[in-house]
């Protein structure tokens, strides 16, 4: 069909409304699905100013901007899209709005002062017209904002070839609510490096780097958060402010003169005054935005005049809502503490009110909708498309698969002579869904636009790249569209991260602070002293000074730091002496007993491999079909693992793979496609948790994706009444049950199978000696899977390849932020606004209380307290039936705050729960702690954790020691990884035993793993072991003078973790293909390398070719250099023989003592020096290791 006719019929149905501003609105209805996105973008290309979506939830205006970007994406100039979403936090809350959802709203709010034409750029096409699609909500409309004018002056665009007044620049960054850091994370932080500015402004996807020769803007690129490296260069860059307030001289006395006014003259004692007074930005000023300027605008007040608006069907009832919550907020606030009124500001200063929103609309053309016929409406004519997910659909007899019934659909669709287009929100998706169709007999081809799907000239199913929130038809327009999560069940998309960003900030020195303990290779366990300058021999370089026991201090040359780790392994550290001979036995020690488990483990895993399994039949169209219906996009690391579990299936040995990763890291969805290829081969399969609860938790996970197909799912637990049980046991013992999940009670001796296939064990490390030892026994005749929570750093997954079979699952869920922590004394009032808060946008809390006998008393406080909670209770004593029925109604969403104890510490994914309290926290552990948080924040909404504490002088100093450390760790990536250090330990006990956990402690880590990866590569090579537990080749370490400055300047990289970290990486750089991407990467970040820099670098290259010919010490210097070699170096005797008879004299070996001496050079020339010592070492080697 052509696109014609659909701008035709939204035409011609407009034009039958009346035109007119104010109300009544015109009214359409029949617009399902997509169609309102649809309708707004046909519109809006018609139109010369704006057209405003009002809709009554954010979950709505997110879905239609999605649905947008597919409508209008296939346009040359498509319509400008502005998201302007609401602040997402309490009225009157001293908290501050979330950065990137501030960074949308600015972002619009400019582009619109341009419409306005404010700026110096005009927002507007070649026709003079304004043309955008704006999308908000009532929220967002009833709050004042900055006046236009000034956000429109307050504005930078650079391009390159400008000239930057950098200090000026670096004040208005921070006025305008940035914040200054050491290196961007996220968006609304800088970092000025010398001649290297890096922003992350809003409006953009990637942080941008700004490099200036002089005061000239040089390059504008973009780059990447993860690996801090360029992408690509952008030739402009528009930046905004980061905050709704701005701090400038103007807006603090403003702020300053009228908050007196508004709460009298003593307020000027205020701490929040005085704070905001010294131009300091405050956490939560944002509630008093009015008073910092004369005026404040609406979002109608940016709208040009002749803008129009759409208000879907929840407009009004949202807005009479919010205007409620404000009062009841506000008096709320009032009842718990008098004297802050003197701290509230009047509604109407900051809100309107539900009637004063509709009026200010009024000044506008409006048309709203109605999804019910109605009087005087016009309908469209657009029809929703069936819900094939509904088992009881009668598009086609029961029992059939989803697939079935869609594909039913579509051919009676085509007998209508309908043009059907399939929208998929990925690449992969919309393949997976051609493979679908084609497996099913319906031919598909791919469409690169809408507007392509609509024009092309076929009867073949268009497959399109779009995200829409639900289908639609028309006959009239001859037209279907299918979306994804009809076919595939709601999705939701995964935020790829670099897998290898968490391990690369463990290993770092990032968060490295003098009194860490650390761990010298040679030496072992010190302290950290710090990064010192010293000169030696009229030479300044850095040193990391480590302590020892008896005040012993040990300089490390900063070329060397790959001998150093960061010590993770236990509270209680006891010191090591330098010099003394602990370290060393203790390092022989568990060097040997490294050994012999690498034995045993490639010993376990030979016997496996010749040892017969059950070979499953390859995965075919079913399996393609069943993995479609997992509602997420599966993230590298988890596909990896599917094929990984599945290859292992179906070759002839018995399968024992160990999946590891957090709860709601899709490790269940592995275990879910290896139960469906076990049970499409007809053999049964048993899973094992170790609650109740995790297996009730499978128990519905199960039934819900095998509802379609002929499986017999079926849970086995205390919940059951003795008599199921029987009955349970039987079937099972029959064949009767496909899929059995169950605690313990699956492994006692009445439980047997008809033919068992697979065993899925979920946190094996939480049963009992005598459960385990039961699970062994099933090991040897049916393919087992392991799952663990407990994290496993990817290290030690590589250092064990080829001798365990393990699968890890680090990508985070879907846009998982980091949870906001806040450590504070127990106040009803903070208790209250937390809980407000949660459940006012829809989401459900945790509070946990670890005192059973008082937590009936807790819950009557907590409904006092917040009378508009449902609170549930969950613990471990309650009787077995009614802890399960209260654990599931709160899985759906029956009651919005769950009282309970450390019962959810593990397994439970509740992605609507995105509140925690602790109360009492600081009587647990770092790790419980960490694991407690991490039951929220698994939605893209913002989290929150609040620990509860008794007043400062109550709490032990550990207590403290341990808060402090949470809340500083909030951020996910390094709050993941180092607050849950120890629970990678007992990760590694998991996998290896308890006894290795215990060497750990002793040796760290880093080095641990880095024995266990030679132990592992000497088995693999056929390396033989001597008794000692020694391998034979022993380790060089050159010490190495070159009379130079090697060091990284602090005027170039002025953070000293930052640079503790790089010279770390330096020190382990492996290749000159290596050292040249580091070159490339200091100078993209920091700027053109000082002499020192890249002098280390070079210093490190000759570093690893002493290694190669085994030299023990180098000392160089303008006159000559010395080689020390090891007593079997790796030198070729004619190569040696020839270099002494050219050296005339001046080249002197010492064999005694293995010295090579080159005398009466002119070596002053640094670079001449080091490139004659490269080439020295290139020719002993016989240049075969020449780099």
């Amino acid at each position: 069909m052509d696109a014609t006719p659909l701008a035709t019929l939204f035409a011609q149905r407009l034009d039958t409304l009346p035109h007119r501003k104010g109300r009544p609105h015109g009214i359409l209805t029949d617009l399902p699905g997509a169609t309102l996105s649809l309708l707004a973008k046909e519109w809006a290309q018609g139109l010369a100013d704006p057209l405003v979506i009002v809709t009554g939830t954010t979950a709505r205006a997110e879905a239609i901007y999605r649905e947008l970007l597919l409508f209008q994406g296939d346009r040359h100039k498509p319509t400008t899209i502005l998201p302007f979403p609401s602040w997402e936090i309490l009225p009157f809350e001293p908290l501050s709005p979330y950065g990137p959802i501030v960074g949308e709203r600015i972002a619009t709010l400019y582009r619109l002062t341009q419409m306005l034409g404010l700026g110096a750029v005009r927002a507007e096409n070649e026709r003079g017209q304004k043309q955008a699609i704006i999308i908000t909500t009532p929220m967002a409309l009833m709050q004042r904002l900055i006046p236009r004018h000034l956000l429109a002056a307050h504005g930078f665009a650079i391009r390159e070839s400008d000239q930057m007044d950098l200090p000026a620049f670096k004040q208005f960054l921070i006025s305008s609510g940035y914040r200054s850091a050491t290196q961007i994370e996220e968006p609304g932080e800088f970092a000025a490096r010398g001649g290297i500015i890096d922003l992350f402004p809003p409006g953009y996807e990637e942080p941008v780097r700004i490099e200036l020769f002089g005061d000239q803007v040089e390059t504008i690129r973009h780059f990447d958060i993860h690996t801090q490296r360029s992408t690509q260069r952008a030739s402009r860059l528009e930046t905004l402010p980061m905050s709704e307030v701005l701090l400038t001289e103007e807006t603090i006395r403003c702020f300053r003169t009228q908050y007196r006014e508004t709460f009298g003259g003593q307020a000027a004692q205020d701490e929040l005054y005085k704070v905001i007074s010294s131009g300091a930005k405050l956490q939560g000023m944002e509630r008093f935005l009015p008073l910092f300027y004369e005026t404040t605008d609406l979002l109608t007040d940016y709208l040009p005049e002749g803008s129009h608006v759409i208000l879907d069907t929840d407009v009004e009832p949202a807005a009479v809502a919010f205007a409620q919550k404000i009062e009841t907020q506000k008096e709320l606030l009032l009842q718990e503490d008098p004297a802050a009124q003197r701290r509230l500001l009047p509604s109407d200063r900051f809100y309107l009110t539900a009637s004063q929103l509709m009026e200010s609309l009024d000044r506008f053309h409006s048309v709203g909708i109605d999804n019910h016929p109605s009087e005087g409406g016009c309908s469209l004519g657009f029809e929703a498309i069936p819900e094939f997910l509904d088992p009881v659909s009668e598009e086609v007899p029961a029992g059939h698969s989803v697939l079935d019934r869609v594909v039913a659909f579509i051919k009676g669709e085509k007998k209508r002579r309908q043009r059907i287009i399939v929208s998929a929100r990925s690449l992969g998706q919309r393949d997976r869904v051609g493979e679908l169709l084609a497996d099913h007999g319906q031919k598909s081809e791919t469409a690169l636009s809408w507007h392509q799907a609509l024009t092309t000239a076929t009867n073949v199913i268009q497959l399109v790249i779009g995200d829409l929130a639900n289908g639609f038809s028309h006959s009239g327009l001859g037209l279907t569209v299918i979306h994804e999560d009809a076919i595939l069940g709601t999705r939701t998309r995964r935020k790829h991260t670099d897998p290898n960003y968490l391990d690369r900030i463990l290993a770092s020195f990032r968060n490295l602070k003098e009194g860490s303990f650390v761990v010298h290779a040679d030496h072992g366990i010190g302290c950290f002293g710090g990064l010192h300058t010293l000169a030696v021999g009229g030479i300044q370089n850095d040193f990391l000074l480590l302590t020892y026991a008896g005040s012993d201090k040990l300089y490390v040359p900063v070329e060397n730091l790959d001998r150093v780790s960061k010590y993770a392994g236990s509270d209680e550290v006891i010191l090591d002496k330098l010099g003394g001979t602990k370290w060393k036995k203790t390092r022989q020690k568990v060097k040997k007993k490294i050994l012999e488990m690498a034995a045993e483990l490639v010993a376990i895993q030979a016997k496996r491999e010749t040892a017969q399994g059950i070979r499953f039949s390859p995965p075919h169209a079913a399996d393609h079909e069943f993995g479609a219906t997992f509602p997420y996009e599966e993230t590298p690391d988890q596909a990896q693992a599917i094929e990984a579990v599945l290859a292992d299936m179906t070759s002839p040995h018995a399968m024992d793979r160990l999946i590891c990763g957090d709860v709601g890291f899709g490790k269940t969805e592995v275990a879910l496609r290896a139960a469906f290829r076990c049970v499409m081969d007809g053999k049964q399969v048993a899973v094992l948790a170790p609650t109740t609860i995790l297996a009730q938790q499978h128990y519905e996970t199960f039934s819900r994706r095998f509802a379609p197909y002929p499986v017999n799912v079926a849970v086995m637990s205390r919940f059951r009444s003795a008599k199921q049980l029987t009955e349970l046991v039987e079937k099972t013992r029959e064949g009767r049950t496909d899929i059995i999940i169950g605690t313990h009670r699956l492994l006692q001796e009445d439980v047997g199978f008809k033919d068992l296939g697979l065993l899925v064990v979920d946190e094996e490390q939480r049963f009992g000696v005598v459960h385990k030892e039961q699970i062994k026994k099933m090991r040897a005749n049916v393919d087992i899977l392991t799952l663990t929570a407990t994290p496993i750093p990817r290290t030690l997954h590589m250092a064990m390849s080829g001798i365990r079979d393990i699968s890890i699952i680090a990508t985070p869920p879907t846009n998982r932020l980091a949870i906001r922590t806040f450590v504070i004394e127990y106040s009803p009032s903070r208790i209250r606004e937390a809980i407000l808060r949660e459940i006012y946008r829809g989401g459900q809390v945790f509070y946990v209380f670890n005192k059973v006998q008082e937590i009936e008393r807790m819950s009557h406080r907590l409904l006092e307290l917040v009378p508009e909670a449902k609170i549930g209770i969950a613990h471990g004593q309650m009787p077995v039936g009614r802890l399960e029925r209260i654990m599931v109604s709160f899985y759906r969403q029956e009651f919005n705050v769950l009282l309970c104890t450390t019962i959810i510490e593990n397994g439970v994914d509740i992605p609507s729960a995105n509140t925690i309290i602790i109360h009492r926290a600081d009587h647990f552990g770092l790790a419980q702690l960490h694991q407690l948080r991490g039951r929220v924040g698994r939605s893209r909404h913002r989290a929150y954790a609040y620990l509860l504490t008794p007043p400062i002088q109550a709490q032990s100093a550990d207590a403290r020691k341990r808060l402090e450390a949470i809340e500083s760790l909030e951020e996910l990536g390094s709050g993941f990884m180092l607050a849950s250090q120890d629970m990678e330990i007992r990760g590694v006990g998991n996998v290896l035993g308890d006894a290795q956990s215990g060497h750990i402690k002793e040796i760290g880590f880093e080095l641990y793993n880095q024995m266990l990866k030679e132990a592992v590569e000497a088995f693999g090579a056929g390396t033989v072991v001597d008794a000692q537990g020694e391998m034979p080749e022993e380790e060089i370490v050159p010490m190495i003078n070159l009379s130079l400055s090697t060091n990284i300047p602090d005027t170039y990289i002025t953070d000293m973790n930052l640079r503790l970290t790089l010279y770390k990486r330096v020190a382990e750089l492996k290749s000159s293909e290596e050292t040249a991407e580091m070159k490339v990467e200091f100078t993209d970040r920091f700027g053109p390398l000082p002499t020192s820099v890249e002098n280390l670098l070079k210093v490190v290259s000759i570093k690893r070719k002493c290694v190669t010919v085994k030299v023990l010490k180098l000392e160089a210097g303008p006159k000559g250099a010395v080689f020390t070699f090891h007593p079997q170096p790796n030198i070729h005797p004619p190569v040696l023989i020839d270099m002494i008879r050219k050296g005339g004299g001046s080249v002197l070996f010492n064999q005694d003592k293995n010295l090579l001496s080159f005398r009466e050079r002119n070596w002053e020339d640094p670079h001449a020096r080091l490139q004659h010592l490269e080439r020295i070492l290139d020719t002993l080697a016989g240049k075969k290791t020449a780099q």
